[in-house]
């Protein structure tokens, strides 16, 4: 195997440069409409990505196959984390969101909505969580309510 040079090194060097800095997970902020004050709790959220929905094989002449692309996934799913207070405002925020038939539109932010470089529209979404874990013997550690979002995106974004 040839040892890369210092030539060939510098060269992958620029060409990463040139792609620009990478982007980094936690500068992000989830904001859902009506419930501003929420996104300060949100911990963990997905980041919206468009893609095929899988696979489709295409028979081909003598047993053969090629692949073709499904429909774009617009139906789409990630963890949640939240940071519960002690005043509740978690629980509260579920309680608001159910009796409003439990669905919500939101704009994920890459920084915050004050300032960012882009952001995605999410519409049609819903939270199921799980039962939150309470540990006597946990003392360092903040109460976090996780669950899962559904939600639905469409490419919408600035």
């Amino acid at each position: 195997m040839l040892a890369p040079n210092g030539v060939y090194l510098k060269g992958l060097f620029n060409s990463t440069k040139a792609l620009g800095d990478k982007a980094i997970s936690s500068d992000a902020t989830f904001e859902i409409k009506g419930f501003e004050n929420i996104s300060l709790l949100i911990k963990q959220f997905p980041w919206p990505t468009l893609s095929p929905q899988g696979e489709i094989e295409v028979p081909m002449p003598m047993g053969s196959a090629r692949w073709q692309p499904q429909q774009l996934k617009i139906n789409q799913q990630g963890q949640i984390s939240l940071m519960e207070t002690q005043g509740g405002h978690i629980a509260q925020f579920m309680e608001n969101i159910l009796a409003q038939g439990a669905r919500f539109d939101a704009t994920i932010y890459e920084g915050t909505p004050a300032q960012f470089s882009r952001k995605c529209e999410i519409v049609d979404s819903f939270i199921q969580l799980d039962n939150p874990d309470r540990d006597w013997e946990n003392r360092a550690q903040i109460m976090m309510v996780t669950g899962t979002l559904f939600f639905h995106y469409f490419g919408a974004k600035t």
